[in-house]
């Protein structure tokens, strides 16, 4: 099976690519390892790590973020901000969607309406709670007419907030914000960005070429974009080798523990600090899982050292939610390995519950046919079970289907990478001030929600940050889900490309890449 999948991946580049005169060759060929995207809808696109990579080539948002990882203006060519920093003024720059139509002021603020719908799917709506009623707009407290959203004309947007924020056009690159030509259609076949889609076999390939109608296209170099579905470990890292595809490694089509070192033998290995952090969710809603005491026995079990020397290889063990490079102002390594404490602790929350060991639920440990999950999966079965004596099981599933179970709080135990969609962890401690999708614990408490809501409107930064500190220890108390480590991504790719760019989040952007022969 292994050598038809790379046989038709090789048949599907070799009539895709040529050289061209100047040196360039045409396409450049990727892997979603974690296979096909539910939709290219960008309020879908937002929740999948391959699918914010993806949307930087389909859509063009107010900004986006440059080779030094900062926000620079896109779809808009200027902007001015008001004295009180609430109100933003875009004028939009002249471009086109895929089909020629002109990009107006009215699909972005009818997508930001969109998105704020009591109606809407969206998974990250509570990313735009900074415009001004966007929260009770989506609440269904006021109607949509009235967020701080305005197309002024043509070409001019207006953008009020709720409060003041720094990382505004940092947050505006991402795919929630970009707009749309149709507001109502879930299945997007028209975009704004450098590319369009040319062809999509579901599960199979994806292939873009360049928008004719992109303000920016005399910039775009790669004539093709062809994205394969292979999920197989092994099968992709094997098509690389190859030369079937240019790239392989996270973000898009992670390393195993010994592809990482094979690489690293030959010197071929790359790597990429990103603000990613990987977390054991633990579903605050069922028991026994509702008991904090549980929660914090099954997190002070655990060796994270161990974890990141064996399992995520070269990651950064966490001693507390966040690391430095998101939030400072906690001192680290307030949690530790402590297996006494521990086991003391899991009585205490066996008697508050009224359970014997005996008796203690199964707990179901969920995880994604990813690199490195199953070895996770299986560390934390034996680390729990040898621990507590209690039962453990483990179930794997495809990555969409538990994405979209975490969503749904239809899991007990699963690990997941989060990142802040802009440099504030604010923005991640959000999530847990409501039972939204993206609060797979579904964990909430008054005093936490409470210290965010001020923090998010302190002026003094020195107030604000102790604020935040309040809250992480809030989180380190009640351990709605555990550190696991900070992410670094390793990665390798074919000596000729060159002009990708990372986002803070991981998410790649090829849109400006090219391929120069050697």
């Amino acid at each position: 099976m292994k050598q038809i999948w790379i046989l038709l991946l090789s048949l599907l580049c070799l009539t895709a690519c040529h050289k061209e005169k100047g040196g360039s060759m045409c396409a450049l060929n990727i892997n979603f390892q974690e296979g096909d995207l539910p939709s290219l809808h960008p309020h879908d696109l937002v929740v999948h790590l391959r699918g914010l990579s993806l949307s930087k080539s389909l859509f063009e948002g107010l900004t986006r973020i440059s080779a030094d990882g900062k926000a620079k203006l896109a779809g808009a060519i200027s902007v001015e901000v008001s004295p009180d920093g609430l109100t933003y003024t875009f004028t939009l720059r002249d471009n086109h969607w895929s089909n020629g139509e002109p990009v107006t002021a009215a699909h972005y603020a009818q997508a930001f309406k969109t998105a704020l719908s009591p109606l809407s799917t969206c998974g990250r709506t509570n990313l735009l709670y900074i415009l001004k009623n966007g929260e009770e707009a989506k609440k269904g407290q006021v109607p949509l007419e009235q967020v701080g959203v305005r197309a002024i004309n043509t070409n001019t947007l207006e953008l009020t907030l709720a409060y003041p924020s720094p990382f505004l056009l940092e947050l505006l690159s991402q795919p929630i914000c970009a707009p749309l030509l149709h507001a109502e259609e879930k299945q997007v076949t028209t975009f704004n960005g450098p590319f369009l889609v040319e062809s999509w076999e579901r599960g199979q390939h994806l292939r873009l070429k360049p928008n004719p109608h992109f303000w920016d296209r005399a910039h775009i170099a790669l004539k093709q974009i062809n994205i394969s579905m292979l999920q197989d470990i092994s099968t992709g890292f094997a098509a690389y080798e190859q030369g079937n595809l240019h790239w392989a490694g996270a973000p898009i089509m992670p390393l195993s523990v010994e592809q990482v070192s094979h690489l690293q033998q030959k010197g071929l290995l790359r790597s990429h600090t990103a603000d990613r952090i990987f977390w054991v969710f633990l579903n605050t809603t069922l028991p026994p899982l509702s008991s904090p005491k549980i929660r914090q026995a099954l997190s002070m079990s655990l060796n994270r050292t161990t974890i990141t020397d064996h399992i995520f290889i070269n990651g950064i063990p966490l001693s507390k939610p966040f690391p430095s490079s998101v939030l400072a102002r906690t001192p680290a390594h307030l949690l530790t390995e402590d297996l006494q404490k521990a086991q003391t602790l899991f009585q205490e929350g066996l008697d508050e519950l009224g359970l014997i060991r005996e008796t203690f639920p199964t707990l179901n440990i969920s995880f994604a046919c990813l690199a490195n999950r199953k070895q996770l999966a299986e560390y934390l079965c034996e680390t729990w079970q040898k621990a507590f004596h209690i039962p453990v099981r483990l179930d794997m599933q495809e990555w969409n289907v538990l994405r979209a179970r975490l969503d749904q709080g239809q899991f007990q135990i699963a690990g997941c990478t989060e990142a802040p969609y802009y440099r504030d962890p604010i923005e991640i401690f959000e999530r847990f001030t409501s039972k939204i999708p993206g609060n797979f614990s579904g964990w909430t408490n008054p005093q936490f929600t409470q210290i965010i809501f001020s923090a998010k409107r302190e002026g003094d930064l020195e107030k604000r940050l102790d604020l935040v500190a309040k809250a992480e220890q809030i989180l380190i108390d009640e351990m709605p889900f555990i550190p696991i480590c900070n992410d670094r991504f390793f990665f390798t790719h074919t000596q000729s490309l060159h002009g990708y760019v990372f986002d803070s989040l991981g998410a790649i952007d090829f849109s400006y890449a090219a391929l120069k022969a050697g």
